[in-house]
């Protein structure tokens, strides 16, 4: 059977992987010049690789780490605290972190809440300057006033232990290698602008060409599910499933330092953004970079990140005074302004019921779903994405 694949992103390179070893014919459609999507791990100047995109694979995510070991991509720690961040110079303990998970949990009423109306609830009105609250808020990416309290909660009391990895040499050395074992089976620079059903098979439209295939796997982010013309029309059960799912405001920023500083995560005690130096995968101190996430529209406006990197890099700069910064050099990152992603990943909003995610993953005729977005619990994450690209692949496959 040939089996079309619309993105060459996690996801959709991980479908096509694995069908393509079942032994199918498949094509992969990639919009981009790259593979990766999200995942996108450029050099600075100095040598030291950083991630524009994912970044982290916890050590509960199991299959990110399988595929990696199958591809023989080695990992190595982060060698920094992803939940207990550095605030105002300390560090919240373990115990601490769970009484505070505990306590808000007790205020998320059956039906759902907002991330923020649980943490006013259970801390009282400083729950904003809470360090497990600005850590929450910067992950979910979007506005805490509309995320699921439910859902951010429960990942984070299900995620205490920090030993994140990153594949040694960048995260997109997994959709390289994904995409080198399909070899001229991926085709870039091919964006697909429509998807018809005809008599049972599917036709992908590009600016080039008509591609008809047997089923087709669409793996593209959220947002642009709808600028592809659909012939003879979105999927219902796929519309309703993404009911009560949004795109957050992701932006990085990547700065070169000229010393090396032990490995350290700060977040900022205001706003939705942390800054991290990770440990060199050579050794036992920092890399000589810094990373930085921002989370939400409140801080990408704050950050000033439509006009440049240079009011972050001034915050970074009073943020982490340890790291001797080399700005001139500064690599920002706005998913947002990014026409093939338009945002960064995916959030669920408050009183979204568990089941929801569901319909997405079945198929729709000849059609599959794929993407971070369609990966229930692991949603916003490569995890997510790989599973989701794995699971459309045993749809088609069996």
């Amino acid at each position: 059977m040939r089996i079309g694949v619309v993105g060459a992103g996690l996801a959709g390179l991980a479908c096509a992987w694995r069908m393509h070893r079942a032994g199918h014919e498949v094509i992969v459609l990639e919009a981009r010049d790259r593979v990766g999507g999200r995942t996108w791990s450029p050099t600075l100047p100095n040598g030291v690789v950083v991630e524009r995109g994912g970044e982290w694979i916890d050590a509960d995510q199991h299959t990110i780490r399988r595929v990696c070991a199958e591809l023989e991509l080695p990992l190595a720690p982060h060698g920094v605290r992803f939940h207990r961040r550095r605030v105002t110079g300390d560090v919240l303990t373990l115990a601490d972190l769970e009484r505070t998970l505990e306590t808000v949990a007790e205020q998320i009423p059956e039906e759902d809440t907002t991330v923020e109306a649980a943490f006013e609830a259970g801390i009282g009105e400083g729950y904003a300057g809470d360090p497990t609250f600005l850590r929450i808020a910067t992950s979910t990416a979007g506005r805490p006033g509309t995320a699921s309290a439910r859902v951010q909660v429960a990942r984070a009391a299900g995620a205490r232990l920090d030993a994140a990895a990153r594949v040694v040499g960048g995260n997109q050395r997994i959709a390289s290698a994904l995409a080198s074992a399909l070899g001229d089976r991926v085709r870039l620079t091919t964006p697909v602008t429509g998807i018809a059903v005809d008599d049972g098979h599917v036709v992908l439209s590009t600016e080039r060409e008509s591609l008809v295939v047997g089923r087709a796997v669409i793996a593209v982010p959220l947002p642009l599910l709808d600028d592809l013309a659909w012939e003879p029309g979105f999927p219902a059960a796929w519309q309703e499933g993404l009911t009560g799912l949004a795109t957050g405001t992701a932006v990085k920023l990547s700065v070169p330092t000229t010393n090396r500083a032990r490995p350290d995560g700060v977040q900022h005690p205001t706003h939705a953004w942390w800054a991290w130096n990770s440990l060199d995968p050579a050794g036992d101190a920092g890399v000589r970079a810094v990373s930085c996430f921002a989370g939400g529209p409140v801080a990408r406006d704050l950050l000033e990140v439509a006009d440049g990197p240079d009011t972050w890099v001034r915050h970074l700069t009073a943020l982490r005074p340890d790291l001797d910064l080399v700005g001139g050099e500064a690599l920002l990152t706005d998913w947002e302004t990014d026409p093939w992603s338009r945002g960064g990943y995916s959030y669920v909003l408050a009183g979204r019921p568990p089941e929801a995610a569901a319909p997405l993953q079945r198929p729709a005729g000849p059609l599959v779903l794929a993407g971070e977005h369609t990966a229930g619990p692991y949603s916003g994450t490569m995890e997510g994405a790989i599973r989701s690209g794995l699971r459309a692949a045993r749809t088609i496959t069996g």
